[in-house]
């Protein structure tokens, strides 16, 4: 641990390193000139950014150089664990994510496929924990934006009297409290995919600025700004219920709705509920340094039984419990598989 760029120039110098975790700032300088610096060493090492919220087209600029992916603040170990581990996928050559053999699952592959690559605006629709933010990524990594920005913003964490800017972006000086210009997500997501997460969430009033910009193409009210972006929304809503409430606008919902994918729930596809088990195993095992066998019988029996309320992110976090409660080379018990809703408390009800 160091905590100038000069004495982690010096300590990459000096020494292997499997990955770097570097903060925006630091006394010194910041972390982007340490991504030149090794840029011009020819030095490969995986750099993962931890930036402010608010900093996000520096962080893209971080990307640019070569940095691996970028960490909002305050930390989250659990995403931290998933980047590294996607990380080491990479460099192993091992998938990232199962993708599934269901009927419904490969129904929703071939609508990937055939809209990636289509200009259109994307809403994910499907309930809590069924890999929207996966597909998302899947839908840009397909596309002909593949080699420019993919943003993805929770609407959930974006308070509204900061939503103009953090959307938009501001100049020096337009409102107590900004220091410098500001990009804005639209324009650091420039030729690119933005993908807005919960979009549910937003705000009346920030509907109308964001419907406002997708209607115009452009941004900024003294000096206008062209932007060209590839927008996908995700919600576990019913938007139509939101829409008949008045809480949300019907003319966004069709802006976003040219194109809707459906993600099926987990008990919709339980012919892929071990072969999910087993990867999620394997990722576990990787994660925790950890060398658990597999399932035994009446463990697998119980897996295919349980209706998964929280489906794949559910299943992911009842695995990775299981593992740490299982020795070594050893089979995974029933009874190590805690599930936090039990039949009782309403598991079944999806």
């Amino acid at each position: 641990c160091v905590t100038t760029i000069a004495d982690a120039r010096r300590a990459i110098a000096g020494k292997a390193f499997s990955l770097i975790l570097a903060d925006m700032r630091l006394p010194d300088d910041n972390s982007l000139s340490l991504l030149e610096w090794m840029k011009e060493k020819r030095c490969t090492v995986p750099v993962i950014i931890m930036t402010n919220y608010g900093e996000v087209e520096n962080a893209v600029t971080a990307i640019k150089l070569g940095a691996t992916d970028y960490l909002r603040k305050p930390v989250q170990p659990d995403i931290l664990l998933e980047l590294i581990a996607g990380i080491r996928e990479e460099d192993s050559g091992k998938p990232s994510f199962y993708r599934g053999e269901s009927s419904k699952t490969q129904e929703m592959y071939r609508q990937i496929e055939l809209i990636a690559c289509a200009d259109i605006s994307v809403l994910l629709r499907g309930a809590s924990g069924t890999g929207k933010e996966h597909v998302a990524h899947e839908i840009h990594e397909r596309s002909h934006r593949r080699d420019r920005p993919y943003i993805p913003v929770d609407c959930g964490t974006i308070p509204e009297d900061l939503a103009a800017s953090e959307f938009f972006g501001h100049l020096r000086g337009a409102f107590t409290g900004a220091e410098n210009d500001k990009a804005g997500l639209f324009r650091t997501a420039d030729r690119g995919t933005l993908f807005l997460d919960e979009i549910g969430n937003l705000s009346y009033r920030t509907q109308v600025m964001l419907l406002r910009a997708l209607q115009e193409k452009r941004l900024g009210d003294t000096k206008e700004y062209p932007f060209d972006i590839r927008l996908i929304a995700a919600t576990n809503e019913n938007l139509e219920k939101a829409i008949a409430e008045g809480r949300f606008r019907e003319d966004l919902f069709h802006r976003l709705n040219e194109f809707t994918i459906r993600l099926p729930l987990l008990t919709e596809c339980r012919e892929d509920i071990l072969p999910l088990a087993d990867f999620f195993l394997e990722e576990a095992n990787s994660k925790l340094g950890k060398r658990v066998e597999g399932f035994g019988r009446e463990a697998r029996n119980r897996l295919v039984a349980y209706h998964w309320p929280g489906n794949m992110r559910e299943m992911k976090n009842v695995i990775r419990g299981a593992v740490l409660l299982t020795p070594d080379r050893k089979w995974i018990a029933p009874d190590s598989l805690v599930f936090p809703m039990t039949e009782r408390d309403g598991a079944g009800v999806s």
